[in-house]
Order: C-alpha cells, then sequence, then structure tokens
C-alpha cells in the first residue's frame, strides 16, 4: 500500500502549529511541577528487601518524626522490595556545613602558622601573624562548638588544634546514630531480609543542579554554533536548533505527567536525545535543502521514511531496556529507557511538523523568487 505524501494532502503549516503549542504548553503547564530526584534535592534513601508484605501505612507512620517521607513498594523476580525516602535531616546538613567551614579554617591556620615561623627565621615581625593565629584560632573554636551542638552532642572544644577532627568524628557518630534510630523504626512495623542506604546532602544536590543547568545550556550553544557553521543558513539552523529545544521541553513534560523525576540518570538521557535529535534534523536538512533532485516536498517525504526507521529503531531498543529495568526494579534502566523512548516519540512529531515545514517554507519561498527573477 502507497503511503500518501502527508506534504501534499496537509497544509505544512498547520503541521508546524503542532509542536509549537506542544512546547508552550509543555513549558508552562507540566514542566515546573517536574519532581526532582533523591540526586538532585537531596535526601536518605533506605531500600529494604523483604519477602513478605509491608504495611506501608503504618512505615510511614512511624517515619513522620524524622520529617517528609516517601513509601514505595515495589516487586521483582528478584523478591519483594520497599524504597523510603527521607528528607536530610536539617541540624545534621548545618553541621555538614560547618565541618566543611572547619576544614578550610584549619587551612587558613595552618598557612599562617608556617608563615610565621618563616618569619621567626627570618628575624621579620611577628606581631601581626601571631594576632591572625590567635583571631583564627579563636574562630575554629567558635565554628566547632557550633557543629557540635547542632548535632547534639555533649563535647566541647577549648584549643584549635585537632578541633576539626573531634567534630569529624562526632558528626560520623551522629549520622550513625540516626540511621540505626530510621532501621529501629522500620524494624518496628517490618521485617526485612536485607537494606542498602543511599544519602545526598543538600549542598552536594545544590552542586548537581547548578552544574545541569550549565552543561544543558552549553551543549545548546554548541549545538548552535556547529549547526551554523556546517549549513551558513539561518533558517535551517533555527529549525534543528528548535528541533532539539521541543525534543527536551516535551520529554520533560510527559516525565512530569507520568510522574517520572529528574535525575542524573535522566539527565544523561535528556543530553543524549540532544544528540539524537541532531541526528533526525541533520538528515532531514541535508536530504530536502542540500540536495535538488525532484520536488521539496518529495524528498522530505522520503527523509520522513528514513526518520520514521531511525526513530522506530531507537524507541524499540530503549522499550527493551525499560522493560528490563521494570522486570528487574532496575530504577536507572527504567529511567533511561523511559525517557528514550518518550524522546523518541516526541522527537518524530518535533521534526516532521515543525523542522520539515520550516524547511519546506524556506526552500520553495527561494524557489518561488527564483522563478520570479
Amino acid at each position: 500500500m502507497k503511503i500518501p505524501n502527508p506534504y501534499d494532502s496537509i497544509d505544512y503549516r498547520w503541521l508546524m502549529a503542532v509542536p509549537v503549542l506542544l512546547v508552550i504548553v509543555s513549558l508552562v503547564f507540566f514542566a515546573p511541577h517536574l519532581e526532582k530526584g533523591i540526586d538532585l534535592k537531596g535526601g536518605l534513601l533506605v531500600t529494604l528487601q523483604t519477602s513478605q508484605p509491608i504495611d506501608t501505612v503504618a512505615l510511614k507512620g512511624v517515619l513522620t518524626k524524622y520529617g517528609n517521607v516517601e513509601v514505595r513498594q515495589y516487586s521483582s523476580p528478584a523478591g519483594n522490595g520497599v524504597e523510603v525516602e527521607l528528607e536530610n535531616n536539617a541540624a545534621l546538613e548545618d553541621a555538614g556545613d560547618a565541618v566543611g567551614r572547619l576544614s578550610g579554617l584549619q587551612r587558613d591556620l595552618e598557612s599562617t602558622t608556617l608563615a610565621l615561623q618563616q618569619a621567626e627565621e627570618d628575624g621579620l615581625p611577628t606581631l601581626e601573624l601571631q594576632q591572625r593565629i590567635d583571631s583564627q584560632s579563636l574562630a575554629i573554636i567558635a565554628e566547632a562548638n557550633t557543629a557540635l551542638t547542632a548535632i547534639g552532642s555533649s563535647k566541647r572544644v577549648s584549643e584549635a588544634g585537632g578541633a576539626s577532627d573531634i567534630v569529624g568524628t562526632e558528626f560520623a557518630a551522629s549520622k550513625a546514630r540516626l540511621r540505626a534510630n530510621v532501621m529501629a523504626d522500620i524494624a518496628s512495623v517490618a521485617s526485612y531480609d536485607a537494606y542498602s542506604f543511599r544519602e545526598v546532602g543538600s549542598s552536594l544536590s545544590k552542586f548537581f543542579v547548578s552544574k545541569t543547568q550549565e552543561i544543558i545550556l552549553y551543549s545548546f550553544i554548541l549545538t548552535a554554533i556547529v549547526v551554523l557553521v556546517v549549513f551558513r543558513s539561518l533558517v535551517p539552523s533555527l529549525a534543528v536548533i528548535f528541533g532539539a529545544v521541543a525534543d527536551v521541553s516535551l520529554t520533560v513534560g510527559v516525565m512530569a505527567i507520568l510522574g517520572i523525576p529528574i535525575t542524573l540518570a535522566a539527565i544523561a538521557t535528556l543530553l543524549m536525545l540532544i544528540g539524537f535529535s541532531l541526528d533526525t534534523d541533520v538528515m532531514l536538512t541535508m536530504r530536502v535543502f542540500r540536495r535538488r533532485e525532484g520536488r521539496a516536498r518529495d524528498r522530505a517525504f522520503e527523509a520522513m521514511k528514513t526518520g520514521f526507521l531511525m526513530n522506530a529503531t531507537t524507541t524499540g531498543a530503549f522499550g527493551v531496556l525499560f522493560l528490563l529495568g521494570l522486570w528487574l526494579q532496575l530504577d536507572v534502566y527504567r529511567t533511561i529507557g523511559a525517557i528514550a523512548v518518550i524522546g523518541g516519540v516526541v522527537d518524530f512529531i518535533a521534526t516532521w511538523g515543525f523542522n520539515a515545514g520550516l524547511i519546506l517554507w524556506f526552500i520553495e519561498k527561494q524557489e518561488k523568487q527564483k522563478t520570479l527573477a
């Protein structure tokens, strides 16, 4: 059966409107509500392996004293399990920040002490350096005691020497006590065969967020530069860039609808989608813009057939990965597979709706101008 050319039967300007409207709806209504995973918001993730059913309501009830808590139950061929996600303990977060500041103060004190020793050997004035050491020592003692108070330790330091070691030991012990208390509360309402912890501090999660924004921004800038260099024409270049933006925007919107959180694995997959979008967009542009045999609409339709095969193979491969992750309850596989499948579908819509329409409009406008000339 011969498939009709959609660019002959449908006004491609209407096809261009569909991806644009979808991108606007996605960015305005859905993308702002995208949930962050533990990698980007921080927290403590406890994974329980169990052979018996667990009362998730009771489990959530005994853990609410630790702050916001989420409980998710799952099953796989390897057995049943429960994921418990807790927000970071505010006192421990403050103490962790204090430990970081304390390390910096300790390094400053060591540097000043070395400078003092060198000045004494050279016979130079040392009063200013000694005053600086006294000031830095007092700052270390104050910071150390603040951290010890935050984590509920009864210990106090009166000397700068060894203060960071004392605070570090007490901080580690406090974190261990928190984990022990959490597991004791879990054991009071649920039996489990094994468990694992995964913790991401708020400082690290903020670092991930800032770096993620930078990476995505740089990827779009580099994409724009490469495309402009290759095609040396504004309209085809804008079409390729829009395709990449649309792929990410629409995929993020669908992720928000389906409740797929944004994690480091999700970010890596979104960056991969930018590359995949460039493949199909550049293929379309090269076929339609650079070649001249036949009509532009026929060339676009032939490119669509190739693009459909590219999308289908990619979607199928990552669909298998998604099913494998779903079956074995491997969260990273499931996330990568789901996002890649979504991206494959939205890439087809964006590429063969907006991009193809814009390039056809540009080429037919050029051909019309040549005819009139």
